[in-house]
């Protein structure tokens, strides 16, 4: 389960107060959400976070809190592929999401993706956590920003939460440097509620490097289980590729002449092109007209006097999506 309305693992269970300033690259996501500026016009968060960003495209980074706007996002898409798998919605391997922002962030560093060559995900391998969720399995996120200091685990203690190979390569397995030594008084540090997304961040005294980014945990460091990250190392290659597949985005207006018998066509500025599924919907006073792969509609009787609307959707490789209606038109009377 991710982490971030009411469900598991806030502001870094067993951790301590952080200075934002310390950490200018973390990224308030749609309010609900954490994640990390990996590029100066690129934010790196949990893909279970996309309902939340759909809903609300404002991001926030750095100490100042600098406002800018999600214009297009990327599942992974192994991500993609194992929910469409599943049948459902949630958390499922390689939960990373993508952000592009309308405009670059100005006097913020962002923080780079470790290389696997640089071995930062190996097992014993110490890392901070950093969030602004709740503190206990009953708090709520948006909370006093914090860090605590976690150690990654070998796969091989994780059974239950990372059981097959594809698991193990797109996930990391971390517990409170206490843990599995018995008698350790909870709580653990961990990610919990409002942390989702947030960045997992190894220094060998080199600089920071982003190595993970919170996915999910059961129970907010109550407990000696462990939390999961999603592996940014082996992520890195799609996140800063120059042209990730996006989400469909774009814009829709109707030409055409706007009475009985002729042809309106919906055309769609695509800021970022689907490769399948394409879909195009007609509304008319808000009532389904029509909806197929035609981007023509006949206007007919029943659409005298109506407004009539279209928008377009479809899929690529990093998620379904699609345009919001057109401007509506009358057709003549």
């Amino acid at each position: 389960m991710g982490l971030t309305g009411a469900s598991t693992a806030g502001a870094v269970v067993g951790g301590t107060p952080a200075n934002r300033a310390d950490f200018p690259y973390f990224t308030i996501v749609s309010g609900g959400c954490g994640g990390a500026l990996i590029t100066p016009n690129r934010v790196l968060t949990a893909s279970h976070c996309r309902e939340g960003v759909q809903a609300n495209r404002e991001v926030r980074v750095g100490p100042d809190g600098i406002r800018r706007k999600a214009v297009l996002l990327a599942q992974h898409p192994v991500n993609l592929r194992e929910l469409t798998r599943a049948g459902r919605d949630g958390v499922a391997v390689a939960d990373l999401l993508l952000l592009q922002l309308d405009r670059a962030v100005p006097g913020v560093t962002p923080i780079p993706i470790a290389r696997p060559a640089d071995g930062l995900t190996a097992p014993g391998t110490v890392a901070t956590t950093i969030g602004r969720g709740a503190t206990q399995a009953s708090g709520r996120g948006g909370g006093a920003f914090r860090s605590g200091v976690v150690r990654i685990q070998d796969p091989a203690s994780c059974p239950d939460e990372i059981s097959s190979r594809l698991d193990r390569f797109w996930s990391l397995c971390t517990r409170d440097p206490r843990l599995p030594a018995p008698g350790a008084p909870p709580p653990f540090v961990s990610a919990c509620i409002g942390d989702s997304g947030g960045p997992l961040i190894v220094d060998r005294g080199a600089g920071p490097q982003l190595v993970a980014t919170v996915s999910f945990g059961a129970h907010c460091g109550t407990q000696n289980d462990p939390e999961i990250y999603a592996n940014a190392v082996n992520g890195r290659t799609w996140a800063l590729s120059k042209r990730p597949p996006w989400t469909p985005a774009g814009t829709t207006r109707i030409e055409g002449k706007r009475r009985v018998g002729s042809k309106l066509k919906c055309v769609v500025d695509w800021l970022a092109r689907p490769d399948r599924d394409v879909i195009f919907l007609w509304t008319g006073d808000s009532k389904l007209r029509q909806e197929g792969k035609r981007s023509f509609l006949r206007v007919g009787e029943k659409d005298r006097g109506s407004r009539l609307r279209c928008s377009a959707r479809g899929g690529t490789a990093g998620g379904y999506g699609g345009t919001p209606q057109s401007k509506p038109v009358r057709v003549a009377r």
